[in-house]
């Protein structure tokens, strides 16, 4: 889970910016009095103590560890890094799939978007990609890449790209804002 999804579902589990800004006070209040923390502990620090204990070898196959399984739940998608790449994950019935976290359209992050079936839609100006093959539903020619993955040893796996995705970036959307030219009257 990304920041923003990660700050949106908080904030929606308590009723907005003011409601979870009160929950924040009011934890940090709480634990100010409590000596022990580490019953309660940070799921972000969690997240990164776990990606720090990742195996820094390739595995048999050259696949490249990029999270504990434990991280990526089915039903669930996440963006975690192969290398320098950011790549999104997807677990749908059983299975994982990995495409590109960029959206072909203006770069958005697609291990944010929405997920319906085997369908995510980016966060920014909903185009839509099936993550089994990174096919776009909104324009055609502008394909994800796809990257091979394994799952061992309590690890996800990731290796080499079975798909190379479109370089083509940009192009319309349609975000509900109308315009008029000042000179009309």
């Amino acid at each position: 889970m990304g920041v923003r999804s990660f700050l949106k579902k908080k904030m929606d589990q308590h009723g907005g910016p003011v409601g979870l800004a009160r929950h924040a006070v009011a934890k940090a209040t709480k634990g100010a009095a409590s000596a022990d923390r580490s019953a309660d502990p940070d799921p972000a620090v969690q997240i990164k103590e776990a990606i720090a204990r990742l195996p820094k070898e390739p595995d048999e196959n050259g696949y490249h560890a990029v999270a504990p399984s434990s991280l990526l739940k089915e039903g669930e998608r996440n963006t975690f890094k192969v290398g320098d790449i950011p790549i999104a994950c997807f677990r749908i019935d059983g299975r994982i799939y990995v495409i590109d976290d960029e959206c072909a359209h203006e770069n958005g992050p697609l291990g944010e978007g929405t997920v319906d079936g085997f369908i995510v839609t980016c966060p920014y100006h909903d185009w839509r990609y099936d993550v089994r093959n990174g096919d776009c539903l909104t324009d055609p020619q502008r394909h994800l890449s796809c990257f091979a993955v394994a799952e061992h040893d309590g690890y996800i796996w990731v290796g080499g790209k079975t798909r190379e995705g479109s370089a083509s970036r940009g192009g319309e959307h349609d975000d509900g804002l109308v315009t008029r030219d000042i000179n009309e009257r």
